[in-house]
């Protein structure tokens, strides 16, 4: 006779719903509003959902129920030292007021209502002292939080609290919990990808996702579910015979191909068509074409660059078997090759499309914050053929109120820092831009502390040839547009980053920085707010008291609603944790004797 494995008891608890498996109601809320807004809201699920040629599904109510056991089982910080020290004083409090003892008490029911407060918060400053720090490395899973919120409210039953503290108890609790979930970036990250794949396509559960004991491992492969779509032998146009294969992406954008070749992966005219090897879902493109059923506009190869030549031959199997009419792409040496064996096919205006592919080919790369922004003009979208690249940063330094609201000639001093700031861009910052302005703000408009003085750098430039039908007139400008739009790929770099750039890059933003801020300390307007700012903290560690467990003076402020006068003394926490070792300890006393 021998046992054989059943996993019928695991079935019938995915046939429960996710209300019946032991979460706090706020959690289910939690995931079926965030199931919801895959399905009805998520941009990036129906992005996908389009690439794929499908519809989102609503997530079915078993997937949703075994989400919910994984979730239990996930560990993370969940509730610490501050949690339960907020929780603690409640409880106190609750304790206090319920209990019928007042300054006209005896010591005796002073003593009994004490009593009941150890008792009331035992199970909360058990967990305290299993924890003793905030360390990263105590974690807890939501298990652990179900058991101690029925532990902590057995506790708060026997001591007799009255049923509307213990449900405010549970509230507080509950909101330590929901509060840790929804903030968690990395818990919101791994829903919304197991989310959107069982919204794509819920067979892929019973294929995969199901087999996941932990929610790390079935966010892997939901991960990798999205990072390799299956191949659909629908969309094969045809199979060479090394297994090479034309396959129709059906889509003007596909995330797993601009991330498999280093390119965008999007076209703008026209849908994508990838030459592929490999099946099921280890598919690895090679060429990415992008055809709207009459011209090829473009021909990629990994990085933007041309295929390589013994990828040409496949090109052409596509250009004389799909119906292409006309060719529009960047000079390149397939293109040459090109122009030799398909010269009828290499019509249109060559700057236009050339110049353009090349602004949309650079634009994901060219980097832009809150201070750094990005200005193409197409060719395309004006009256006439040229192209312009405007690259635009702003740099802020802190000065004195006074200058705005008291300095008679406030423009002086902003043409006068304007034409250091030129001549100083000029010696440090290669490519050199243009210094556009330089401006004075008061208090509150850029920044709630100080004035600011913002200087508005530009690097720009306009290309077109002067005769469109010259090819070498045409190339010349393509080169010079190919250059600049590198060099302002680079230095956006360098303007968006905490990092220096290099030395032999010829850029140095410090040096730009620290030259304006000491021509602001001559003119006796800067202002040094970081000094201030170091000035106060100081003075704030000289004048902190010592709290206990590592409490800092906010971790007070949270107190659900207890007043200054009645808010409890720093320390009151740890004392009770040590009376609960001593109470501990003599308890173990009495059993050993």
């Amino acid at each position: 006779m021998y046992l054989r494995q059943s996993n019928k008891w695991k079935n019938y608890l995915l046939a429960e719903a996710i209300e019946n498996i032991g979460l706090p109601s706020r959690v289910v809320r939690f995931i079926r509003s965030k199931a919801a807004f895959i399905v009805h809201g998520d941009a990036h699920a129906e992005k996908l959902a389009a690439q794929m040629g499908v519809e989102l599904q609503k997530i079915d109510e078993k997937h949703l129920t075994w989400l919910g056991q994984l979730l239990k089982k996930f560990d993370m910080k969940l509730f610490d030292v501050t949690d339960a020290r907020n929780l603690a004083h409640f409880i106190k409090k609750a304790v206090r007021e319920t209990g019928g003892v007042d300054a006209s008490s005896s010591e005796e029911e002073r003593e009994a209502q004490g009593e009941r407060i150890i008792d009331a918060i035992g199970p909360i400053i058990d967990w305290a002292m299993g924890i003793q720090s905030d360390s990263p490395e105590d974690l807890q899973t939501l298990s652990d939080m179900v058991a101690l919120r029925k532990r902590m409210t057995r506790a708060l039953k026997r001591v007799g609290l009255p049923e509307g503290e213990i449900n405010t108890a549970q509230t507080i609790f509950d909101h330590s919990l929901l509060s840790r979930i929804t903030d968690s970036d990395d818990l919101s990250l791994r829903l919304r990808r197991i989310m959107t794949v069982l919204a794509l396509d819920p067979v892929y559960y019973d294929e995969e996702l199901k087999s996941a004991e932990t929610l790390r491992e079935a966010y892997r492969m939901a991960q990798e579910f999205l990072d390799n779509p299956k191949k659909d032998p629908e969309q094969v146009i045809h199979t060479f015979d090394n297994g090479y294969f034309w396959y129709d992406i059906r889509s003007h954008a596909c995330d797993f191909e601009g991330k498999q070749l280093g390119h965008c992966g999007r076209g703008e005219s026209g849908q994508l068509f990838s030459l592929r090897s490999g099946g099921g879902r280890k598919m690895k493109p090679m060429v990415t074409l992008e055809f709207d059923g009459k011209v090829l506009y473009q021909i990629k190869g990994r990085a933007n660059q041309p295929p390589k030549e013994d990828l040409w031959p496949y090109v052409e199997w596509f250009i004389e078997n799909m119906g292409v009419q006309s060719i529009v792409e960047a000079p390149s040496p397939i293109m040459d090759h090109f122009e030799e064996k398909y010269p009828e096919l290499l019509v249109g205006n060559r700057w236009a499309s050339h110049a353009d592919e090349l602004l949309d080919q650079y634009e994901a790369g060219i980097e832009t914050d809150t201070q750094t922004f990005l200005e193409l003009d197409y060719a395309a979208e004006g009256d006439d053929d040229e192209v312009g690249v405007i690259l635009r940063h702003q740099v802020f330094w802190p000065v004195l109120d006074k200058v705005v609201h008291e300095d008679p000639e406030p423009d002086r001093l902003e043409y006068e820092i304007k034409q250091d700031a030129q001549s100083l861009a000029e010696d440090v910052l290669y490519p050199n831009p243009r210094v556009r302005s330089a401006t004075l703000f008061p208090r509150g408009t850029q920044d709630s502390r100080t004035a600011m003085l913002r200087i508005e750098l530009l690097w720009s430039e306009s290309f077109e040839p002067l005769d469109h039908e010259d090819a070498e007139e045409v190339d010349k400008q393509l080169e010079r547009l190919h250059g600049f739009l590198e060099e302002m790929e680079e230095i956006s770099g360098y303007l968006v980053s905490t990092q220096s750039a290099p030395e032999d890059a010829n850029f140095d933003y410090n040096a730009f920085w620290e030259g304006i801020e000491a021509r602001l300390k001559e003119y006796g307007v800067y202002r040094d707010v970081a000094g201030e700012i170091d000035a106060e903290d100081e003075r704030d560690r000289d004048g902190q008291m010592d709290l206990p467990l590592g409490q800092s003076a906010g971790e007070m402020d949270y107190d659900y609603g207890l007043s200054e006068s009645k808010r409890p003394e720093p320390d009151w926490f740890g004392q009770q944790i040590l009376k609960r070792e001593a109470r501990i300890i003599q308890r173990w006393q009495q059993i050993i004797k």
